[in-house]
């Protein structure tokens, strides 16, 4: 059976906030992943209002971003990650 879906609990160290990490697959060539913040019980607090979301047309392409997301969550401030994507043209993912 094909993977639907990817999900992460992440807890932010230099901040202590909480966020959810989700990949799901929206259609035949869409992936999307989304950045919530969530919650004590890792629940997000805005369902229909991710802090981030970014589009993929591969799989492996969505897994690697869902997978970097997750690292560079932990160890870096939110706010400046979710800003540098949303700097970013939709096309090409920030480099690091």
């Amino acid at each position: 059976m094909a993977e639907k879906g990817l999900f992460n609990k992440v807890k932010n160290r230099p901040t202590r906030r909480r966020f959810v990490v989700s990949t799901i697959h929206k259609d035949e060539n869409l992936y999307e992943t989304a950045i919530f913040e969530a919650n004590f019980f890792y629940l997000p607090r805005h369902w229909n209002q991710p802090e981030l979301t970014v589009v993929s047309r591969t799989p492996d392409e969505a897994w690697a971003l869902h997978s970097k997301l997750t690292v560079r969550l932990t160890h870096e401030f939110p706010a400046r990650l979710i800003r540098e994507y949303c700097e970013t043209p939709p096309s090409a993912p920030p480099q690091d």
